[in-house]
Formats: C-alpha cells, structure tokens, sequence
C-alpha cells in the first residue's frame, strides 16, 4: 500500500511540475511574441517616420492653425462650426457659441507632426493605409485595412503571425479619412502596447495632449479628443453612415445610417461627447469627421473607446532632398 500511495505522489508531482513548466513556457513565449511584435513596430517607425516641429499652439481666437507653410487642403467636407447643440437637446444646452461650443484647449501645443515614408513603410505591408500618432499616450502605429475584420487581429502588417495583431481600419470604411465616422480596431494589450494604454489614460494625459494625428499618404489629419467611454460591442459609437456609400460589415461597425446633413450626425457627436468619463470639450471650428479607436474592455461584450474630430486637414508635400521625404 505505502509503494502504492508513494507511486501516486510521484505521479502528482510530476504532473504538477508539468503544469508550472507548461505555464512557465507559455509565459515566455508570450512575453517574446508581445515584444517582437513592439520590436517590428518599433523597427517600422525608426526607418518610416520622422517629426516636424510644430510650433503653434491652439488658440482661440484664431480661424486657421496652419503649420510650416503647409496648407489645408479645402476638401474636408461640411465644418460643424460653430458647433451647437440642437434646440431639443435634453441635457439643457444652449447652443451659442460661448457656452456649448467650446474653443480649442488654450496654450495646448500641437503636437509634431509624422512624415511618413510611405514608399519605405509599406514595404512592411501592402494593407497599410494609414499611421496614427497620439502623443498623449505614447502611441505610434500603422494601420492597416484588410478584406475582412478578423485576419490583422492576430497578424502583423507583414502577415506574420503575432498575437498582438495590427491596428486596423474598419472594412466599411473608405481608407481615405473621408467618411463621418473611421473605426479603427486595436488590442488591449497586457503590456501597455497597441491600444492597451487607454485603459490609464487620465486627466493629466489629455490636458498635456489633448490632439493626435492620423496620416495617409495623401494627407494628415489633425483631431482633437472628444470622449473617452466604455461601450456595448454594437451600440451607436460604431455608427456608419451614408456617405460612406458602403454598407456595415457584418461582424464590424454597427448599422445605423443616415445621412450626412442629418441633424442626427451632430446629435450623435453630442451624444458620444456627453459620455465621455473626462471632460473633452469639442472644438469650435471642428468638422463632421470623426475616428473611432476600439479596443477591448474588462467584459466580452463591452469595448473602451476613444473618439476624437478632426479640426484641421494638411496636404503632404513631398520634396526630395537626399533621399528624405519632407
């Protein structure tokens, strides 16, 4: 009996020792999968991007917020500005410009602006479209737009397969930037990478930075924040609409549509403004173009999102001076 009982002790330890050593392996392995993925992303960046100072700050009192001679392009579509709330809205609003149409954040420095490479980064993938830079939390990225929202989930823009996948674009979305609402998806990494920061993000982050950009090889675009919220996988911040001339993919952006001189769509930027767990007021002069950046929450069917309106479009200019893009 006792050979037997001592059989039966080995047999657990053993398995025991099995399991840690399992568990063990795979904590490993997923700490190298999250940082060679940081490690490509990284490498993307140094050898794509470079930074042009900006060095205007936000001022309210002034209509145009141009940088280094660069010029707006004039092709953003209808300006929301000055921005007012609807005669019925229900939270008591007025809608002149001093009280609910708020100003750009006074003495807020833009933030430098990225020069992409575009030849250089989409060698690195042929679905890159865009790069998003918020300079608040750190946050540099590509992004790409791929046939379906389910394969950059787990790949990189090369394909390689990462469990931290790609930040990418709404499939219904037109890759221009020129649609109501850009959903872009992104993971809530465990290490702070990818979208995983904005699960920290405070009032200390906006305050310091409250605009970030989103670039294609056409154009950059500069937003502002207007609300950070948690939401239901399928409720109205990842409303579409008519403009966008495509219908909603089926396991993407919701299904809400209507049409772009609605008074629905400036309720609906209200509305997502209002939910908003620090308090971002919308620019005065904003535009009717908004991104949506998703990411995962602390339950299954909930996601944590941050929305920001573009407030100014730069045309990229390149000129060739040694091989640089500038």
């Amino acid at each position: 009996m006792k050979i037997h009982e001592k059989k039966l002790t080995g047999i657990a330890i053993l398995l025991v020792l099995t399991l840690v050593l399992a568990a063990g392996a795979y904590l490993i392995y997923r700490a190298w999968d999250y940082w060679s993925a940081d490690q490509t992303y990284a490498d993307m960046g140094r050898s794509s991007v470079r930074k042009v100072k900006m060095t205007e700050k936000a001022d309210k009192n002034s209509e145009a917020m141009f940088f280094d001679g660069a010029e707006n392009t004039g092709e953003v579509g209808d300006a929301l500005g000055p921005l007012k709330a609807s005669s019925g809205d229900k939270e008591g609003h007025e809608s002149d410009d001093e009280d609910f149409a708020a100003n750009y954040i006074e003495g807020a420095a833009i933030p430098d602006r990225p020069v992409i490479d575009w030849d250089e980064l989409t060698k690195s993938g042929r679905d890159i479209v865009a790069w998003l830079d918020i300079p608040a939390l750190g946050i540099a990225y590509p992004v790409v737009r791929g046939d379906d929202n389910e394969f950059y989930l787990h790949h990189l823009p090369n394909g390689e397969y990462k469990n931290a996948g790609s930040l990418f674009m709404e499939t219904a979305n037109s890759p221009d930037l020129t649609d109501i609402n850009t959903v872009i998806y992104g993971h809530n990494m465990d290490n702070g990478s990818m979208f995983g920061k904005f699960r920290s993000m405070t009032v200390d982050d906006y305050s310091r930075q409250p605009f970030l950009w989103l670039c294609t090889r056409e154009k950059a675009c500069l937003y502002a924040m207007i609300s950070l919220h948690i939401s239901h996988v399928d409720d109205e911040s990842y409303t579409l609409f008519e403009s966008t001339g495509r219908a909603p993919a089926a396991n993407g952006a919701g299904s809400c549509l209507f049409d772009s001189a609605d008074s629905t769509v400036t309720g609906w930027i209200f509305d997502e403004n209002r939910r908003s767990y620090i308090n971002m007021p919308i620019p005065k002069s904003a535009l009717i173009r908004i991104v949506t950046l998703s990411t995962c929450a602390s339950l299954s069917d909930e996601r944590r999102v941050l929305q920001a309106i573009l407030v100014r479009e730069v045309k990229n200019t390149v000129e060739r001076n040694e091989g640089q893009i500038k």
